[in-house]
Order: C-alpha cells, then sequence, then structure tokens
C-alpha cells in the first residue's frame, strides 16, 4: 500500500513539474520488500524430542517426508544459497551427506542462520552476514531434516525460515 502510494505521489509531482525542474528532487521510490509470512512445514516438536533421546537406539533413521516444493540439490559438493531481505530464496533444500552450503547476504539488512532445534547445528552469527556480500558456509554430515531461521526476521516456525533436508 505505501509503495503504491509513493507511486502516486511521484506521479502527480511528475505531471506537475516543468521540463527544466529535475525529477530527482521530487521522485524517490522505495524498493519493495519481501516479507515470508508462510508458515515452515515441519513439526519442530518432534525434532526435538527425537535429539533429546540421547538414550533410544536406531537401526535406521525415520524417513523423512520431503515436500513437493524442495529443490534436488543432492549430488553436489557445494550448494550456493541466497538471504534476501525477509526470506532465504532457496527455502527448502534436498542435499547429500557431506554438502557444504553457503549462505549469502544479497539483502539491505543483516542476518544470521540458527537451528530450528537448539545443538541441530552450529549457528551462523549477524556478523557473519551484516552486509550485501557477506557468506558463511557448514557441512551437514549426518542425514535429517535441519530447520532454520532467521532471528532477526522470523521464528523458528514463521517469517524467515528455510530447512536443509539431507540424505545419504
Amino acid at each position: 500500500m505505501r509503495l503504491r502510494l509513493t507511486l502516486v505521489l511521484a506521479a502527480l509531482l511528475v505531471s506537475s513539474c516543468s521540463d527544466d525542474d529535475s525529477l530527482d528532487a521530487f521522485v524517490e521510490v522505495e524498493p519493495e520488500i519481501v516479507i515470508e509470512t508462510e508458515a515452515l512445514d515441519v513439526d519442530i516438536d518432534a525434532l526435538e524430542e527425537a535429539a533429546a533421546d540421547t538414550e533410544a537406539v536406531v537401526d535406521e533413521p525415520a524417513p523423512i517426508e520431503i515436500p513437493d516444493d524442495a529443490l534436488d540439490l543432492s549430488g553436489m559438493d557445494q550448494v550456493a544459497l541466497d538471504i534476501q531481505d525477509n526470506a532465504f530464496t532457496q527455502r527448502v533444500v534436498v542435499v547429500s551427506a557431506g554438502t557444504e552450503i553457503t549462505w549469502t547476504n544479497q539483502g539491505r539488512n543483516e542476518h544470521n542462520v540458527r537451528p530450528a532445534v537448539e545443538g541441530a547445528f552450529e549457528p551462523i552469527s549477524t556478523l557473519d552476514l551484516a552486509e550485501k556480500g557477506d557468506s558463511a558456509s557448514l557441512v551437514f554430515e549426518t542425514p535429517g531434516d535441519f530447520p532454520y531461521f532467521c532471528s532477526l526476521h522470523g521464528t523458528a516456525t514463521n517469517g524467515q525460515t528455510g530447512r536443509v533436508i539431507v540424505v545419504p
């Protein structure tokens, strides 16, 4: 709504200017901001319970349901993921065990990458992704489901969220 109002006001200013007036002094259009509102489709409670149950003997890991919108990048040694303001652009990815994932800040704001399940992986700090072009990497060695989020722009299940599904 604000962007639409800004554009309407800019159009009115342009139509009232003479040919000699500089438009740069009147027109200021803010870039569109993407806000991720879709909830992450993962059962955080079940993942936390499984992580807390250290005495359970597991011969075979439980199968992971891979969503239809997941980007299959399995078989690659390295994967690059972009962070825009308020959204991870490749939100759900499937990778092979041992894949190095690099997140790069492509937005205007600082970001971080936090595991939705505490201790699931080492978080990436805001200092590492403070400015556009900054990047940080993690290697996912173990198969599993690793939901994550930016704590500045979301929570473990809403807002700026993502998910790495690691397959054997």
